[in-house]
């Protein structure tokens, strides 16, 4: 009686320990696998030139625990199996398995480091043919394997007892508690408090704080105060009546990265030399080095996750900088079952959107986090908010204010900025739901912007505070044939606002005279400095000052592109704009010429009109003298790869400029980049051929 009670009870205790066996094991592949993943993550960004990793420390212990779990979560399924049919070939292909789906994790998260997956409907764009192909490739080996070691495998496992299961057990739980403990501790204090500088010279208490918002991707024409006529900005147009709003300020570029480098350098793009698949250049002073020199407490916090990550340079010089390194979401969607699963589920079940998207009320946040608790010095406070950026999504109520984009519509804009051509198969009523769309994440940002500018009305250092709210770019909506940004210089992408509130600056003041976003540089500094400074000759004060008469250097702005997905490396645009002219010059030899006082979306080119080409060939001559004049180094020369004329490069029209220029840079305060050869470049500057990126690359970075 007691030999037969005693066989179920073996076999189950049996049952019991292949069971414990498989979670154990293959939680511990997960925990060793996320340490690894983890490892690669910190070591390698997803791209490659990139100095800096674009995860942060938190990945340390999110990447395993992920891991552990989800492999843990297989382990559990494969035990229940495995227990219920405990055969020496149900064991085996069942082992064969775990070690395809071990092989599988490695050579996936090897193969995607530099791959940022793109939406595309409803799944990432990944070849599910190679997946398949390795998985196949894994389990066959996998199988072999276990057919030739299974016998002292068996012997090696039998003598893993049920002690070392528990002691292994007991080791993966505290791993886990580790790595909640640390994931906590994130998100307490996802970035170390600011620390205290000594002022060198002039910054004293009573200098001003100064505000430097960028509004990513946001047109001046769709703000109602530039006369736009849905009320989407009511606390924008309370903030320029406080102050000065300048109605024709002009962006160097169509796209973030070389727009923000110049508006904290000074400098053109071709002088800074930041480009789709180039980080900022050492070289070139930020403003955030040089207030900080100056005693200035500096921060930022940015929302665009892709090229205003630190490692692209814009960060430099900043004591406090919250980029996505800082947010869990996007240290998740960085790991592979982030990019894999959890993505593609929140795509399909959330929002056609990305996972580690920050809104402007979580940028915010962060922002009066760190009011909390920074020194009491002058501070140079950056924000960027991202939220009119594709696909267009604003929270609740505003997500239907002036009408609502549906998911598919978003996908078929998607799959256009993919292709060849951006605005294929786009209709005019998707037109018209794209741009309710677009504005009402503008509602959504000004109501987020309006909590900022109460907060400082509040704060008793508001009253000492100059605002500066300006944007990198536009956005297309199929004016010139292109949805989005970065494909061309169209004045939807050029016209940005800009608005200057604070102590010193004139009440209810429109400036119509053009300006250049560029010049930000040298007005900050000028405002810091409290006025009368070597800068004050390019600051945007000078627009306001009384008896300030413009002079030629005062009525022209440079902008320049290499578009987006330019494969040939040798695709580039060059534009100037005048008081009445925008004049754009492209790599392909086509001119194009506007008259934006009367065609303020470049509707009607007028390059083929009668009496067209004298004026073509004038503006033409004074863009080439202008960058001729510019100061150098030059580091990315691509940006002048624009269009020939009689059989000659526009570069080498403009270096052939340089060479017989007659008055010296020197002798000229009002050349481009006069403000930044003040500083003397301490750093070494990089090679003016940067590589060039391919399709795949640049797809990789969607937001720019």
């Amino acid at each position: 009686m007691k030999i037969t009670e005693k066989a179920p009870v073996e076999a189950t205790r049996k049952r019991l320990e292949i069971f414990y066996r498989f979670v154990v094991i293959t939680a511990l592949a997960g925990l060793l696998l996320g340490i690894f993943e983890a490892a690669l993550l910190r070591t390698s960004p997803y791209v490659d030139f990139l100095p800096i990793p674009d995860i942060g420390p938190v990945e340390w212990y999110l990447a395993p625990l992920l891991d552990m779990a989800c492999f843990g979560l297989w382990g559990l399924l494969q035990g229940w199996l495995a227990s219920r049919w405990p055969r020496k070939l149900t064991l085996a292909i069942l082992v064969a398995i775990d070690a395809a789906a071990f092989v599988a994790f490695v050579v996936l998260r090897l193969k995607w480091l530099h791959t940022r997956i793109v939406i595309k409907r409803y799944t990432f764009g990944i070849d599910i043919l190679n997946e398949k192909v390795w998985f196949a490739a894994g389990f066959v080996v996998a199988l072999l394997a276990v057919y030739w070691l299974w016998e002292p495998a068996s012997k090696l496992a039998s003598r893993f007892s049920f002690r070392v299961l528990r002691y292994l057990s007991w080791g993966l739980g505290l791993a886990g508690v580790v790595a909640l403990c640390g994931i906590g501790t994130f998100l307490v204090n996802p970035f170390s408090g600011p620390a205290r500088v000594q002022a060198e010279s002039d910054a004293r208490s009573q200098s001003p704080n100064i505000i430097f918002i960028v509004l990513d991707t946001v047109r001046a024409d769709h703000l109602s105060s530039y006369g736009y006529s849905r009320p989407t900005t009511p606390n924008l147009d309370r903030l320029a009546r406080e102050g000065t709003l300048f109605e024709n300020a002009i962006a160097p570029t169509s796209w973030t990265l070389a727009s923000h480098a110049s508006m904290f350098t000074g400098l053109l793009p071709h002088q800074h030399g930041a480009d789709w698949a180039v980080p900022l250049p050492p070289g070139p002073r930020m403003l955030a080095q040089i207030l900080r020199s100056r005693g200035y407490e500096t921060a930022g916090f940015v929302a665009n996750y892709d090229y205003l990550q630190i490692g692209w340079g814009i960060g430099r010089g900043f004591e406090t900088y919250v980029d996505s390194r800082q947010s869990l979401r996007h240290n998740l969607a960085s790991t592979l079952v982030g990019t894999a699963l959890i993505q593609p589920l929140y795509q399909r079940y959330c929002r056609f959107d990305f996972l580690e998207r920050l809104h402007a009320a979580g940028v915010d946040k962060e922002v009066f986090r760190w009011f909390r608790r920074r020194p009491q010095h002058p501070y140079f406070l950056f924000i960027n908010y991202f939220d009119t950026h594709v696909p267009y999504y604003s929270d609740p109520p505003y997500d239907h204010r002036f009408g609502k984009v549906s998911g598919k519509l978003v996908h078929k804009l998607f799959d256009a900025l993919q292709g060849a051509d951006p605005a294929k198969g786009l209709s005019a009523e998707d037109r018209t739901t794209l741009i309710a769309a677009y504005d009402d994440c503008l509602a959504y940002l000004d109501a987020q912007v309006g909590r900022l500018l109460d907060f400082l009305h509040t704060s008793p250092e508001g009253r000492n505070t100059i605002i500066i709210i300006t944007s990198d770019h536009g956005e297309a909506f199929g004016e010139q044939g292109y949805y989005s940004h970065g494909y061309n210089l169209g004045r939807e992408l050029l016209h940005v606002p800009l608005i200057i509130a604070g102590p010193g600056i004139p009440k209810d003041v429109r400036i119509q005279h053009l300006v250049r976003t560029r010049d930000l540089f040298s007005t900050v500094l000028d405002l810091a400095g409290g006025g009368k400074t070597p800068f004050s000759r390019e600051s945007l004060a000078r627009f306001w000052n009384p008896g300030f008469t413009p002079q030629p250097f005062d009525n022209f702005v440079v902008s320049e592109l290499v578009p987006v997905f330019n494969e040939g490396g040798k695709k580039a645009m060059i534009s100037l704009t005048t008081p009445e002219w925008q004049y754009i010059d492209n790599s392909d030899g086509r001119q194009e010429l506007y008259r934006w006082t009367t065609d303020p979306l470049d509707q009607k080119d007028l390059a083929g009109s009668a009496g067209a080409q004298a004026t073509m060939e004038g503006l033409r001559n004074q863009l080439i003298q202008a960058v001729a004049g510019s100061s150098g180094p030059w580091r990315n020369q691509n940006y002048l790869f624009a269009g020939s004329n009689k059989g000659k490069s526009f570069l080498d029209e403009i270096l052939n400029a340089r060479k017989t220029a007659q008055p010296s840079l020197s002798g000229n305060p009002l050349y481009i980049g006069a403000a930044q050869s003040i500083f003397a470049s301490e750093e070494p500057v990089v090679p003016s051929r940067p590589p060039t990126p391919d399709r795949d690359t640049l797809q990789s970075l969607p937001y720019h």
